[in-house]
Formats: C-alpha cells, structure tokens, sequence
C-alpha cells in the first residue's frame, strides 16, 4: 500500500506543472553550473600551466582541483603560489578566477545549486502534501481505507522524494559525463568515491528539506499558510543562521587582522635590517625574521582554527551549514584542507630555508632546492576530523523531522 501511495504521489507530480518547471528548473541550473565551472577550471589549469614552478625553484604550487567544479570552497587560496625566501613565505596570486562576477555574486558550483535553489524546490514539492488532500477532501478518502497514518506519510515521502531525486541524479550524471569527455579534467578513482558520497549528502540534504515541508503541512489547515511558514524557515536555515554563527564566533574569539600581521612583519624586518647593517651576520638576522614570522603564523592560525570550530559548532544548528562544510572536506576544497596546506608549506620552508640563508650569503643563485610534495587528507581523516559528524547531524535531522511529522500527523484533523 505504500508503494501504491507513492506512485499516485509520481503519477500526480508527472502531470503538473510544478514538475515540469521543477525539472526545466534543476536541468537549467545544473547545466549552467557545470559549464561555468568548467571553463573556470579550464582557465586556472591553463594558468598553473604557465605559472608552475621550474625544477629546483623553491616555490610551493598546487594545481586546481578538479572537485573544485562540485565544490569550489577555498580552492582560489589553495592555489596560490607560496615563494620561499630569506625572509619568509611570499604569497603570490596564483590561478585565481579571473571571473570578475565572482567579486560580487558566490562561485555557482554544484553545492551552491543544491544548498540554496533545489533546497527550495524539496520544499516546493512538500508543503501541500497534507494541507491539499485535506483541502480536496482526498485525506479523509485515504484514511477511510484500512491503512496506517504511518504508511500514508512514509509513501508520500517516498514519491515525492523519487520524483525529485531522479531528475536531479540523471541530469548530475549527465554532466560529470561530460566532464569525463574532457582530456583536461581528470578524476582520479578516489575523487570519483568522493564525488559519490557528496551526492549521497546532497540527497539526505534535499531529503530533509522535503520532510521539512510535509511537516508544516501537518502543522497548517491551509497550503498557502504552509509556504510562508517555510519560506520563512528556509532563509533562517540557508542564510541567517550560517552567517549569524561566524558573526557570534567572532565575539568570543580574537583573531588579528591581515593588516595588522602585515604591519607587524614590516616591524620585524625593518628592526633586524637595522641590527645587520651593525653586526653584518646577516644570516642570523635572516633567520630571526623567519623565525618571528612563523611564531606570528603559528600564533594567527591557532586563533583562526579556534574561531572555525566555534563558528562551525554553532552553524551546525542549520543543515545547510553542515551539509556545506562536510561536502567541501570531502571534495577538497575546505577549510580543514587549506589549514593543512598551509602547516606543510611552513613545514617546507623550514626544511631548506638553512640552504637559502646560507646561498644568500654566499650569493650562490644556482642551488636546486627539492620540489614541494603535497598529500592531501585521506577519507578516513576527513570524516574523523569532523565530516562524519555533520554527515550524522544530517541524518538526525532528517530522523527528528520525520518522527515529528509523524507525531502531527497522527493528531491531524482531516475534517
């Protein structure tokens, strides 16, 4: 019987205009993502190619990531070209968009079509689920017959999920499969089981926003009554509370400003140029202006993972923040892997900045210094770091709204 539901719930959707904009809607936007993104990447590639380092050049450089055309999240930073010197890290522009309406408007990646448009649409395809029936007077038909309250709500689910998923699915896949034709965008197997589980999220994403809206219908006697309520739910969760969370961290934890650790490397160089025109070991000068430098650093990115915690711990109230977070780890392009990024680039300079002090001194400009190799987090670090915990946040979130539609569902009124 529940599977009956379900397919009156495909059949009716299949027949109605909401489908038809729905599907032109999702196949529209998601094109366009993949075209946008794509020629991005395209561009970024083309630029590492020409800005890549030569064998022997102690610069650290990453090329694009090809998930950045899913996730883009803070692959511009993690691209940037980082120059070992004497004197510290120079960080350089590397192969950042040169898409001057990503100033004004967000990277229109995959995440960002489902966490703000098809998030809408879940909603779309369940606030009248409840409300209607019992406006057409087919609710009280339905319960009439020998059928559990439980099953009918589970197979309206079950159909309306069906009825988005499959549209969305078929038109991802169709363009991953056009990436894949792409001798430029290479997927290595491991990304594409990541490129999985970041679909599987957006599913159990979308999932929740769609029992969202059964639920209010549950809650309301009148459908029009339903799309204000979740209108209203929908920019708390997908706006206000994401950007509400950082603003809160920040008044708890202290981070310096860019500015302000400018100012203060400026210091450190201009006090230690003043004491080697004295003493003229410049090498033990060198060497104290990186190691002043790296204390900033370390000192700086110590505070700022404090603030991303906090700031994550509070965002974690909105799926859409969490489903944001876990997907970008996943894909590679997260805060966590930026993080991670930046202590090997540390970790690099330490390593040869003896060799470069002492080439320096000795004006030797032929040194080769090795090649800056750089492992990205595995799946298990990932999840273990805190993608596993936003993916089960998920699925409570889902479990508690479905057991609340459930509850109000039982208690409905159907007259």
């Amino acid at each position: 019987m529940t599977w009956t539901i379900a397919r009156k719930e495909m059949a009716s959707n299949l027949t109605s205009y909401k489908f038809v904009i729905v599907l032109l809607l999702t196949v529209l936007l998601t094109a366009t993502s993949f075209f946008i993104m794509h020629r991005d990447f395209r561009q970024r590639t083309a630029d590492f190619q020409i800005t890549r380092p030569k064998p022997g050049e102690p610069i650290a450089l990453l090329p694009p990531n090809p998930m950045a055309v899913f996730a883009k999240g803070l692959d511009d930073a993690m691209t940037r070209s980082f120059e070992i010197g004497v004197v510290g890290i120079t960080v350089r522009a590397g192969q950042s968009s040169g898409n001057i309406i990503y100033s004004f408007f967000p990277s229109p990646d995959f995440l960002y079509v489902v966490r703000v448009v098809l998030s809408l649409v879940a909603l779309l395809f369940g606030f009248d689920q409840v409300s209607r029936e019992r406006e057409r007077g087919t609710l009280q038909l339905i319960l009439g017959s020998p059928i559990s309250r439980a099953r009918v709500l589970f197979g309206k689910w079950l159909g309306n999920f069906l009825s988005l998923s499959v549209p969305f699915l078929l038109t991802t896949l169709l363009g991953i499969a056009f990436l894949l034709f792409d001798p430029n965008v290479r997927f290595s197997t491991g990304q594409l089981g990541r490129l999985t589980l970041i679909l599987g999220l957006s599913l159990l994403y979308l999932s929740f926003f769609l029992i969202l809206g059964i639920l209010i219908s549950t809650l309301t006697r009148r459908s029009a009554s339903s799309i204000v309520v979740l209108l209203f739910i929908w920019t708390l969760l997908v706006f206000i509370i994401p950007n509400l969370g950082t603003l809160l961290a920040r008044q708890f934890v202290s981070v310096p400003s860019v500015r302000a650790l400018s100012e203060k490397r400026q210091q450190t160089w201009t006090r230690e140029v003043l004491l080697g025109t004295k003493s003229r070991d410049w090498a033990s000068h060198y060497k104290a202006i990186s190691d002043d430098n790296d204390r900033m650093e370390e000192d700086y990115r110590g505070k700022f993972e404090r603030l991303v915690r906090l700031s994550r711990d509070i965002n974690r109230v909105s799926p859409a923040a969490g489903f944001l977070d876990a997907a970008s780890e996943i894909a590679g392009t997260g805060i966590g892997e930026e993080s991670r990024l930046k202590r090997e680039v540390i970790r690099y300079k330490n390593s040869i900045i003896g060799d470069i002090i002492a080439n320096r001194a000795t004006s030797n400009k032929n040194e080769e210094y090795p090649a800056f190799r750089y492992v990205p987090r595995s799946l298990a670090e990932i999840f273990a770091q805190g993608a596993l915990f936003d993916t089960a946040w998920l699925v409570f979130f889902n479990i508690i709204c479905f057991a609340l539609a459930y509850w109000a569902f039982a208690r409905y009124d159907v007259r």
